[in-house]
Formats: C-alpha cells, structure tokens, sequence
C-alpha cells in the first residue's frame, strides 16, 4: 500500500504501481474485502485494464499500415502511475503517453483514475482524454478481485452473485482467450447465481448488455455483504480455479477480439473512438453492506 484513505466505515489501500486498488478494510470489524494478490494463486488484487480489455487475436493488432504487440489487458497495469491530486476523501492518479508506451500504442492519451471515499462507498472512476491530434482508439475495463469467503468457518461455495435485476443471460463462451462466437445460457435461480466450484471451468463468464446495474456478494441466503454498482456494455465474472479464494467482477466498455477478427484496431469490436481534445469517463461503485 502506497496511498491510503480513511473514513469511519473504511480503510482504503492504493498503489502507485498500476494505480491499483489493493485494500479495502472495515474499520469495525477489521474485515479485508479485496483479494490479496497471493503469488501462489493470482499475483494481483485489482487491475486497471487499458489500452485494450482481454486478448488480442495473436497479442497484436493493425494500425494505419503497421502491426503492433499488446500483451493481454494492455500495459496500465504494469506502469507507474502519478499521484496528482490527495485529499481526506479523494487520491487522483494520472498515466501519460511516452516514447517507449508508443512503440506498441502509438496514440497521445492521459489515462487519470480517481478514488473516492464516503462512509461505506467507494467510487472508482477512469477519465481518457485525448490530447492529440488523431482519434483515439482505446477500452478500458476494471478487474478487481472480492475475498470469498470472509465470513468464519466459511467457504467458497457458500456464496452467491446476486443480480439486480432478472436476466435472459447467455455467456458468451471464450476460446484461448478470445470470443469463440459460441453462447451458452445461463440460468439464474431467482436472479441468484451460485459459486460453484465447477462455475468457471470454460474461463470466465462473459456477458454482453446485462440489463442489471448492480451485482452482490452474499453468502447464500444472507443479506448481501458487498454490492457492486456498475454500468458498462460489457461485464466479466472470474476466479483463476475451484480452490481460489476470490471472485472478480470486471465492468469494461470493451472486450476481447474474436477468434475471426481482421486485427484491425478500428474494426475490434468494442474499441472506443475519442475525438482530439475530448476527455471520457467510466467507472463503478463499490459499497461495503456488512
């Protein structure tokens, strides 16, 4: 932990590496709700997804004639980020293009992320702004991790997703990594998915245009102890394995190439166009409920 906020609810832990979310504890009960990054599982707690969310068909993609390499989920993670602006309540992080970031996204862009604190809510919010002269061509996706179990005696497969709403979802099935265009339905028990075991053994589940704005963890037939509010046209739930301690809701405004795509960067499905000189936000809340 680098940076932290405090409230009377919670204690919120913050990197500079990545400008990544690596703690959110209640002050009263001394419960951690965020995934500690055990190597030995997942070496991360939160990561910022950007310039690209998921894979690239072959880690690379076509731009104005030229063939570049991204890494899964880009290269925001990985680098250090900028404090900028600190307060009680508020820590502002900025990422800019430099010359080494633009041998493999060759774009003018200012990535800042925003953590702010009230009381049992932190909001967390990203805004691209383009300060160039070209279109910028970018997603950007969260990807944090919730501890399951938190509560004693407990496990994994005790919880449950609880969905805001009631959903006709299908899962759009990943293949290597990539959209495979195949879909499976999912059923929902009275909007309740349970955290099986078996639940992430094809990847991650993928959703497209979920009709729900907010996601909860509860164990199951409990009230919800952590809600997660969101609104993104594209959402991913994840967790490494069935032994893992963890859960991941991942809200992205874009998604991994597909097994058939062309390459092209302009033509990736869900890929954002910023004009020169405008600026854009996305971002999620997370309330802590017990």
């Amino acid at each position: 932990m680098d940076y932290s906020l405090t409230s009377s609810d919670l204690i919120v832990g913050v990197k500079t590496l990545g400008a990544e979310l690596c703690s959110i504890k209640g002050v009263s009960n001394g419960v951690e709700y965020v995934w500690q990054a055990n190597p030995a599982d997942w070496g991360r707690h939160a990561p910022i997804l950007f310039p690209i969310v998921g894979k690239l068909k072959g880690d690379s993609y076509e731009y104005k004639g030229k063939t570049y390499h991204l890494p899964q989920h880009g290269f925001a993670r990985d680098q250090p980020f900028s404090l900028i602006e600190s307060t009680k309540s508020k820590l502002v992080f900025e990422l800019t293009s430099n010359d080494k970031l633009k041998l493999v996204y060759p774009f003018d862009f200012s990535l800042s992320v925003t953590y702010e604190l009230s009381g049992n809510s932190l909001r967390i919010s990203y805004a691209v702004k383009n300060p160039g002269t070209d279109p910028l061509l970018y997603s950007v996706g969260a990807h944090p991790a919730f501890r399951i179990p938190v509560h004693p005696k407990a496990k994994r497969s005790d919880y449950e997703i609880l969905f805001e709403k009631e959903e006709a979802v299908a899962v759009h099935l990943i293949d290597g990594g990539l959209l495979s265009g195949k879909t499976e339905p999912l059923a929902l028990e009275q909007n309740s998915l349970a955290i099986s075991d078996s639940l992430f053994d094809k990847d991650a589940l993928v959703f497209k245009g979920l009709a729900s704005k907010k996601l909860s963890l509860a164990k199951t037939g409990e009230a919800p102890f952590l809600n997660f509010y969101f609104d993104a046209p594209y959402f991913g739930i994840w967790s490494k394995s069935a032994t893992s301690q963890f859960v991941c809701l991942e809200p992205w405004n874009g998604i991994a190439d597909s097994v058939n795509h062309n390459q092209a960067l302009k033509k990736k499905e869900g890929i954002r166009s910023l004009a020169p000189g405008a600026t854009e936000t996305f971002g999620f809340t997370v309330e802590i409920a017990g």
